[in-house]
């Protein structure tokens, strides 16, 4: 076998499924025991974008890259275990991965949660899958933003502005790797949840997968609800759902999530 040339360029693709990609991790591998430098993509273009390939192949041309290996196919959830969910569980926002990644998750059991993202005063379980575990990504974002949004890639701007938007929680926004749980609660609400379900109505939003959760936003706003009232109505289906998830070790139902968002249309 003829040695190995380093360094080494990787590719890996990931997504919500085994067919969108939503993410795109390139490495460099410098020398045998040497950690990769790694670089990421995120969008729902990605893999179709001709800027973002170019960018690949500066960033393997700036470290000398000879040999590039591709992973075949979507290699697993695009949201990275202890930053966007805890370690050793499974990935709360992407169900399709459900035991698929070599992770199971132990259910907990908890009270069933409130009717709304910013009121609910008990969804213990969700709390434990989130909270403390993206405190530094929200806080480096959050201090990045403040020095230079140009130091922010484009899902990290999103989340700058909707951290900027929730001006309730400014005071904590740079100080989430330093303050105790009890500091970081208010009024019976994770600020940390709560901007990762917003985040996460906003990706489906931009994403278009499900199209009626755009429409949903768009009848709420035509009877005179905010764009951020109606994403948070949005979110409180959403984390019923990721409840039912968690509490039930169940796939996510999609179909049954659309239902409930319609309700928010055909009540006044």
């Amino acid at each position: 076998m003829p040695p190995v040339e380093y360094p080494i360029g990787t590719v890996a693709y990931y997504g919500p499924d085994d067919r969108t990609v939503t993410k795109i991790a390139a490495g460099v591998i410098e020398s045998e025991d040497a950690e990769p430098i790694m670089k990421r993509w995120r969008g729902s273009d990605v893999a179709t974008s001709s800027q973002v390939q170019k960018e690949i192949q500066e960033f393997f041309e700036a470290h000398k890259v000879q040999h590039v290996a591709v992973v075949d196919g979507v290699l697993g959830c695009p949201h990275e275990e202890g930053v966007d969910f805890p370690v050793g569980q499974e990935c709360p926002y992407c169900p399709f991965w459900r035991g698929k990644q070599g992770i199971q998750v132990v259910p907990e059991q908890a009270s069933a949660p409130g009717t709304g993202v910013s009121e609910s005063s008990d969804f213990s379980a969700l709390q434990k899958q989130l909270r403390g575990l993206t405190r530094a990504r929200l806080c480096g974002i959050w201090k990045r933003a403040q020095a230079d949004t140009s130091f922010l890639d484009s899902e990290e701007t999103q989340i700058a502005q909707i951290m900027q938007e929730h001006s309730e929680y400014h005071d904590l926004w740079g100080r989430l790797d330093t303050i105790s749980e009890a500091e970081l609660e208010r009024d019976g609400t994770n600020p940390i949840v709560h901007i990762t379900i917003h985040d996460t109505i906003e990706n489906q939003i931009a994403q278009g997968d499900l199209p009626e959760v755009r429409l949903i936003v768009e009848r709420l706003m035509a009877r005179g609800i905010s764009r951020h009232e109606a994403i948070h109505r949005v979110g409180s289906v959403l984390i019923e759902e990721i409840y039912h998830v968690l509490r039930e070790d169940c796939p996510f139902d999609e179909a049954g999530y659309l239902r409930k968002l319609r309700r928010l249309v055909r009540s006044r």
